[in-house]
């Protein structure tokens, strides 16, 4: 009886292990607002405003201030027309599966920040080029808060990531 006890506290000790230590996977996130941003001609003080009282910032939104941070405006008309743009330019992949209306995650926005900025990062950004380490660099650099790269930015989060990326790039012009 008593070895049939160890055996079984041992298997669900190692089960608890494997589980532990699988690597993270992306989080679904059931809630998106309903109503979708307006099209061509955003303000960024209006869309900021917006963001700050919004539950999550959807990649269409994101996108949006990504090319307001690189060109002071957006004059595309939707999210199609955005990430065509962004990745002729280099700071977005037209191959991502996104929809416009869901969340952005946390390595989906640090992937176009740090090429907006032309953030060079280390060497396993330099070899992978994808949205983790990107991430992990957005991190080092103080862009963003350390979690998982799948996570969804809240709208206030992300008006605060695209202020310190502001104020990064004035300093980069400055220098």
């Amino acid at each position: 009886m008593m070895k049939y006890a160890v055996r079984t506290i041992m298997m669900a000790t190692a089960g608890l292990l494997a589980v532990s230590c699988e690597m993270s996977r992306p989080v679904e996130v059931v809630f998106v607002e309903n109503e979708l941003p307006a099209a061509a001609g955003r303000d960024s003080a209006q869309l900021a405003y917006d963001l700050s009282q919004k539950t999550w910032c959807t990649n269409d939104e994101a996108c949006s201030l990504i090319l307001m941070l690189m060109e002071g405006e957006d004059s595309c008309r939707n999210f199609d027309e955005r990430i065509v743009a962004l990745d002729a330019k280099g700071l977005a992949d037209a191959g991502w599966d996104m929809a416009a209306d869901q969340p952005v995650t946390k390595g989906t926005l640090a992937y176009m920040l740090c090429r907006a900025l032309d953030i060079r990062g280390g060497v396993m950004m330099h070899l992978l080029n994808n949205r983790r380490y990107s991430y992990r660099q957005a991190v080092a650099d103080g862009l963003m808060v350390k979690g998982s790269e799948w996570e969804p930015l809240t709208g206030p989060e992300v008006v605060g990531i695209i202020g310190r990326a502001a104020r990064m790039k004035d300093r980069m012009v400055s220098q």
